[in-house]
């Protein structure tokens, strides 16, 4: 990788560690990329990967999806010279084929899953009158001070698993957010109640994904969600589903519609507009119009909001993503990629699991995972191996255990199987060091 160390070498004059996002960093340095097309990143040095990253579960239709390209471009075309600061037509018509995916009221567009977060944190103290949050433990839902607590955090930190401690994300967040955050543990409905019930004057919001997909993929567990909603209804909570990661992907499209359970707000992104910038905002309309421009109580605000650029790439996707047939294809394929993974991992004697829908996936080293002490318990050392052969054949995995990985369209049959073949030699290369 004698490209990617020079830029390295360039990029840490300007840039710390030389990456835009931490997350991209890797020992001995980053990768940097060229080009894309489907299932394949190439990288500066001419190297070949099947990528199993695929914009953190953003890119849903493959890099430079021929059809999505022109949908794109002829979505621009209609709003020639524009960019942003004005209100147009593309926007109407995401904001109709948006509410044809998702059942949801009202929905307004924004530019990443922190600002989402952001916009529905001032929505629900305003409608509540109430100022803390309520968030669960392991999720990540964004970088915002008052809600990046108590993702990822040390096993020797948590405390109690029916009163997790509010641990700090990362370090400069004001102090205030850690001290009135609550945190409860996913899939443990008594616990949550518990939780709920004592601090339910002062919690404007319960914040989850219905399904964690930030640590992996760990479901709810049957009649967990909807004994929140009955909390939150009960406790005057309102009750917000973080779906940027779901939403597409899960049975139906989303949690809400698979589970039917109506969420007071949620967040949408990632595979909203394919890699493109773009998030969202949607839920019911008494909830909705709390930001109107007349009559509300908070601002929803933002240059960058209903960007033409962002617009035709989420029209694009959409409307590639209506019918549902991606999301039923990529779910098929997960399916098989699980059944086949596991089955090597019987074979060579290795205690594993592959959790995944839609498109999403992760290996677990363990033997089960319902929330995100199991998901971090699971053998570190076992999963760095793995993830380390998996590398030297030219697949692109992320190194550290508690994280996520997805495939797109563009991981078509031929791909697919090329995966059970690197996944079995990665088992079957490591078995001796990782049994």
């Amino acid at each position: 990788m004698e490209k990617s160390k020079q830029l390295y070498d360039r990029a840490v004059k300007s840039v710390p560690y030389g990456v835009h996002s931490n997350s991209r960093y890797r020992v001995p340095h980053p990768i940097y990329f060229k080009s894309g097309k489907g299932a394949y990143l190439y990288d500066v040095d001419g190297n070949e990967y099947i990528d199993l990253n695929c914009g953190n579960g953003a890119v849903m239709l493959g890099h430079g999806n021929e059809e999505f390209n022109r949908r794109f471009n002829e979505n621009l075309q209609s709003c020639s010279g524009l960019t942003t600061g004005s209100e147009t037509e593309l926007a109407v018509k995401a904001a109709e084929v948006f509410r044809k995916i998702f059942p949801v009221d009202k929905v307004r567009f924004t530019n990443s899953g922190t600002e989402a977060i952001t916009h529905v944190m001032h929505m629900a103290r305003a409608y509540t009158g109430k100022n803390d949050f309520a968030l669960v433990e392991g999720a990540y839902n964004g970088w915002s001070d008052y809600v990046n607590i108590s993702n990822f955090p040390s096993l020797s930190e948590v405390g109690d698993a029916k009163r997790p401690n509010a641990v700090p994300g990362s370090g400069g967040l004001d102090k205030k957010a850690i001290d009135s955050s609550l945190v409860i543990p996913f899939n443990d409905l008594e616990a949550s109640r518990i939780l709920l019930t004592e601090n339910k004057d002062r919690i404007a919001a319960l914040i989850l994904e219905p399904v964690m997909i930030d640590i992996g993929f760990v479901e709810s567990e049957k009649g967990y969600l909807q004994g929140l909603r009955t909390i939150c209804d009960e406790l005057g909570i309102l009750l917000v589903f973080d779906e940027l990661l779901t939403g597409f992907r899960v049975p139906d499209g989303s949690c809400q519609k698979h589970f039917g359970i109506v969420p007071d707000l949620s967040i949408f992104g990632k595979a909203i507009a394919n890699g493109h910038i773009l998030a969202a905002v949607a839920g019911k309309e008494d909830v909705m119009n709390i930001a109107a421009p007349i009559g509300g109580k908070t601002g929803y605000v933002g240059t960058f909001n209903g960007h033409v650029y962002s617009m035709a790439a989420g029209l694009a996707a959409m409307e590639m993503l209506l019918d549902g047939t991606v999301r039923e294809t990529l779910d098929k394929r997960t399916l098989y990629l699980k059944s086949e993974f596991e089955k090597s991992a019987k074979k060579y004697g290795i205690t594993a699991i592959m959790n995944g829908r839609g498109g999403h996936l992760q290996w677990y080293f363990t033997d089960s995972v319902q929330n995100y002490r199991d998901a971090a318990g699971s053998n570190t050392s076992n999963y760095v191996n793995f993830a380390n052969a998996m590398l030297e054949q030219g697949i692109l995995v992320v190194p550290k255990p508690l994280s996520h990985h997805a495939i797109t369209l563009g991981h078509d049959d031929e791909v697919i199987e090329k995966l059970v073949v690197a996944m079995d030699n990665a088992l079957k290369a490591a078995a001796e060091k990782i049994k």
